[in-house]
C-alpha cells in the first residue's frame, strides 16, 4: 500500500479514486492507515463478504485474509482491469497510473518482484507485536 501512497496524486490526477479493503476491524485498519500515512481510506470487511465475492479470499493465511489485488472500475461500476497478485510479485503502481492516463484496457504484464530485506523482517516483527500476528476467523 505504501507504493500506492507514492502514486496517489498521479492516480487522482488520472481521474481515479483509490481505496483499500481489509478484513481487519476499522480501528486496526485506521491505525495501519495512519502508520503508513496513506491518503486514502481502508474499508473494513470483517465478515469477509467482499473478499470472498471478488474471489480474492485466502483462507489459509492468518485466519483468512485478502490476496493482494487491484481492481479498476469505471464510473458505472464495470470492472475494467483486475490483477490478483502474489505476496512476492505485484503489478507496479506506476503501470496502473500509465494505464489510467492512456485510458486503455491493456493489462500491464510486468510484475514487480518484491524481495524482502532484513529491515522488512524487523518491520514485520514489530507490526506483529504492535497489531497482532493472527486475525480472528470469520464468523459463520
Amino acid at each position: 500500500m505504501a507504493e500506492y501512497r507514492k502514486h496517489y496524486k498521479a492516480i487522482h490526477a488520472a481521474g481515479a479514486n483509490l481505496v483499500a479493503v481489509s478484513v481487519d476491524a476499522p480501528e486496526k485498519s485506521e491505525a495501519v492507515r495512519q502508520q503508513l500515512r496513506l491518503p486514502f481510506p481502508i474499508l473494513s470487511d470483517r465478515e469477509r463478504r467482499v473478499v470472498q465475492e471478488w474471489d480474492i479470499y485466502n483462507p489459509k493465511e492468518k485466519g483468512g485474509i485478502a490476496r493482494p489485488a487491484v481492481f479498476i472500475l469505471t464510473p458505472d461500476r464495470t470492472v475494467r482491469f483486475v490483477s490478483v497478485d502474489g505476496v512476492s510479485a505485484r503489478v507496479p503502481a506506476a503501470d496502473i497510473v500509465a494505464m489510467l492516463r492512456e485510458d486503455t484496457d491493456t493489462m500491464p504484464t510486468r510484475r514487480k518482484l518484491l524481495i524482502p530485506t532484513l529491515s522488512t523482517f524487523f518491520r514485520a516483527a514489530r507490526n506483529a507485536l504492535r497489531f497482532g500476528a493472527r486475525q480472528p476467523k470469520a464468523q459463520r
